[in-house]
């Protein structure tokens, strides 16, 4: 009887929403709301589902008040459900029980809670998840940053900004992570101030958030960050900002400016190579002519930092550059640095003709100092879709120090040429299935002269 009349409640509720009684105080909602109450009371939790799901339609503060004044009196189950329709229902009526929920003993229904509070709170629920994504961990962690990353209304990035400077170094963390994912640009002057945070987590996260928000017109700003700071990490991590914010510059020549309008004034060795090596990053082709005057500076760790910026440049035109010093230069480290950013930059797209390609592969590989720097040169070689390519990895295949870089070399390029030359693929990686040591080497070459997929086709052929 007890189940009977619950369902039957739960009709009189369907047929009440159905009817257009239940759109609030006025229109009989009390009846309405009464009845769902009698079933979240009732402790039946399948009944409890049928009736949080027939509320989220219904409209008033009145309901929403007396949903959540019911929410702590429910299992955790039902309290999630619940949790949820108050979410989608969007009024604030709501929040306060809400929070309280937050708080509560149930992992899933603070979970619930938090994300619900991504759907009803304002500026003043900042804090509150900024603090709660600092403190926990795994869903309850996610559910509390998404919450802070999606909150609406006015004030709520100035409620960010402001919370900065008042909070422990965690929830300085996740405040200006947020400031990223909100993407607001406003923050710059805060972000360029934590970027000197004593704690190294905040000016790491400042650093990157830079990265995302800082606009171009700001690079001044952000030049002037990376001259004075100190540590090699930080450093770093200022150099892919400046170079990022530069890249949002449309006039690819242009991208530069800012960096090498400071230059000439920065003595200092670690700033200066920082300048150098952001200018790297940046790729501007007119900062080129400053890099090679930088080269016949008397300053080794200046030119050592100029190599690595003409070694991560992301166009070829430093190529010949790279390939004098590998050839030239009295340091050994510069040469070898110089090398694997010839060999780097090899592996480039360019409308250079592959012959050419096979020949500088050539000079790379007699300029390695010693087995390590021609594996390197060996795997470079191995992404250049050639015969003459193929040829030139399979001429290591009988040497025991190169014989490994060599086999994956060969196997690859086959892979890429095989359709167009059959025979010298094929018989190259007959010798490499004979000779090799390695199991996936081999399988990986027969998969090449017999796919598997031509394989299964002959298989079931067969049968």
């Amino acid at each position: 009887m007890k189940q009977m009349r619950i369902v039957l409640c739960a009709l009189a509720v369907f047929l009440l929403c159905a009817t257009g009684v239940c759109l609030g105080a006025e229109g009989g909602g009390g009846d309405a709301i009464g009845i769902v109450l009698d079933i979240l009371k009732s402790g039946d939790q399948e009944m409890q589902a049928v009736a949080i799901a027939m509320v989220k339609d219904m409209q008033g503060a009145e309901v929403t008040e007396a949903l959540a004044k019911e929410l702590p009196n429910l299992s955790p189950t039902s309290q999630v459900q619940l949790l949820s329709v108050l979410g989608d229902r969007g009024d604030a009526a709501a929040l306060p029980a809400v929070v309280a929920a937050s708080k509560g003993p149930d992992e899933s229904v603070r979970v619930a809670a938090l994300k619900a509070i991504g759907q009803l709170g304002d500026a003043s629920m900042v804090l509150l998840l900024a603090e709660r994504a600092a403190a926990a961990a795994g869903q309850e962690q996610k559910a509390a940053r998404e919450s802070l990353y999606r909150l609406r209304g006015a004030g709520v990035d100035e409620a960010i900004l402001g919370g900065i400077a008042q909070v422990q170094p965690k929830t300085r963390v996740e405040l200006i992570t947020s400031l990223g994912q909100r993407n607001v640009s406003a923050g710059v002057e805060t972000l360029l101030k934590t970027a000197k945070d004593a704690d190294r987590a905040v000016r790491a996260e400042s650093l990157k958030v830079l990265s995302a928000v800082a606009r171009p017109e700001q690079l001044p700003a952000l030049v002037d960050l990376l001259i004075n700071i100190q540590g090699q990490s930080d450093r770093t991590e200022a150099e892919k900002m400046v170079a990022a914010v530069a890249h949002r510059i449309e006039k690819k020549d242009r991208r530069a400016e800012a960096v090498l309008a400071r230059l000439p004034d920065v003595n200092d060795v670690k700033s200066r190579s920082s300048l150098l090596l952001a200018l790297g990053r940046i790729g501007d082709n007119s900062a080129l002519p400053v890099l090679r005057k930088e080269l016949g500076g008397k300053d080794l760790d200046v030119q050592t930092a100029t190599i690595r910026a003409l070694s991560e440049w992301p166009t070829p035109e430093p190529v010949p550059d790279l390939l004098a010093i590998a050839g030239k230069s009295d340091n050994q480290l510069h040469r070898i640095l110089a090398l694997r950013g010839f060999v780097r930059l090899l592996g480039l797209e360019t409308n250079r003709p592959p012959s050419e390609t096979i020949d500088m592969y050539r000079q790379a590989m007699a300029l390695a100092p010693n087995a390590m720097e021609k594996r390197g040169v060996l795997s470079g070689l191995s992404a250049v879709a050639s015969a003459d390519a193929l040829k030139m990895a399979a001429g290591y295949l009988d040497d025991k120090e190169l014989v490994a870089e060599a086999e994956v070399a060969v196997v690859r390029i086959a892979q890429s040429i095989y359709k167009e030359h059959p025979q010298q693929s094929a018989d190259l990686l007959k010798k490499v299935i004979a000779t090799t040591k390695n199991q996936a080497v081999r399988q990986q070459a027969e998969d090449v002269m017999n796919p598997p997929q031509k394989k299964a086709e002959a298989e079931e052929a067969a049968s």
